[in-house]
């Protein structure tokens, strides 16, 4: 059945289809993600910022151990007759697929910020087109979609809620977020011992690594702005217009120019990753108000 569906979008293939494809998956993937974020974070709301980062990490988390737990093969690398487009953004395994869980969780994230329902709909026709066109590029079988999808909604469900209760209180929104993220130290390590005592060091963990140095570097770079910097988002039009615009540059400049800078091994992928996270939440803030880009925060320090 799903090389059935694989062989029929693949018998709908053009080059103005492929280039259509190959634009919607990348509303899945890591730098729209970022500027999304970015802008929440930095130009919206400091709060749901946070928790938008926050809900997405944890799902591209469990994305991850899931995909390394079951290290199922994408279609193009097991089919003979299956083309695998846009292949270097079908890095690890293949379930659930990261594409459509990245798109779900982040549109549907935002739908229960912004609470409006034009965005929700939205939010299912980007998440399901994303879905669809993973399957027709040939990187992903259909039930890597089709569970990317659910996790993708549920987990929002889920936690954005306990989050959103739990960030009047300082002290158990850090306990939470220091819980959280031991928890993912937890589970990656339990996948690392199951990688060398079962497999030999066979499986791939290159985008986890990723994964908890974002994560880490998210977190840290937070704590780091509650007890330094406390920006508020409040600023006239033009101011945030320029430092969203400085921000995203120097963001991307920075995943651009630490992966030269940086080798290949994986403690090197973890810390690149890791800078950038605290960069978005911790130090381009006080850089930007520094520069009088953003301004003091008047409230009390939450940690």
């Amino acid at each position: 059945m799903q090389e059935n569906i694989l062989h029929f979008f693949q018998t709908l293939a053009t080059p103005a289809l492929d280039f259509v494809f190959e634009a919607i998956t990348f509303l899945g993937e890591e730098y729209v993600a970022i500027a999304i974020i970015s802008w929440v974070y930095w130009n919206f709301s400091k709060k749901e910022g946070i928790i938008l980062a926050l809900v997405f990490m944890i799902s591209t988390f469990i994305n991850q151990f899931t995909k390394i737990l079951f290290h199922t093969q994408r279609p193009f690398m097991v089919l003979e007759n299956i083309e695998g487009k846009r292949q270097a953004t079908a890095t690890g395994y293949s379930f659930p697929s990261g594409h459509a869980q990245g798109a779900s969780t982040l549109y549907y994230s935002l739908f229960l910020i912004f609470k409006r329902q034009w965005i929700l709909i939205c939010a299912i026709i980007l998440a399901f087109l994303v879905a669809i066109s993973r399957v027709y590029l040939g990187v992903h079988w259909p039930i890597d979609v089709t569970f990317g999808l659910i996790f993708g909604f549920l987990i929002p469900f889920l936690f954005y809620s306990v989050l959103h209760k739990n960030y009047e209180n300082a002290e158990h929104f850090q306990s939470l977020l220091i819980k959280i993220l031991l928890s993912a130290y937890f589970l990656s390590t339990l996948l690392f011992l199951y990688n060398f005592f079962i497999y030999q060091n066979e499986l791939e963990f290159n985008d986890a690594y990723k994964v908890l140095g974002v994560f880490t570097g998210t977190i840290l770079g937070y704590f780091f702005q509650e007890k330094q910097v406390r920006f508020a988002v409040e600023q006239k039009t033009k101011a945030k217009i320029i430092r969203y615009a400085l921000g995203i540059a120097t963001t991307i400049g920075l995943l651009i120019g630490l992966k030269i800078l940086f080798a290949a091994p994986l403690i090197f992928l973890y810390l690149r990753y890791l800078i950038v996270g605290a960069w978005i939440t911790g130090f381009y803030p006080m850089l930007g108000v520094k520069l009088r880009l953003f301004e003091k925060c008047k409230c009390e320090k939450k940690f």
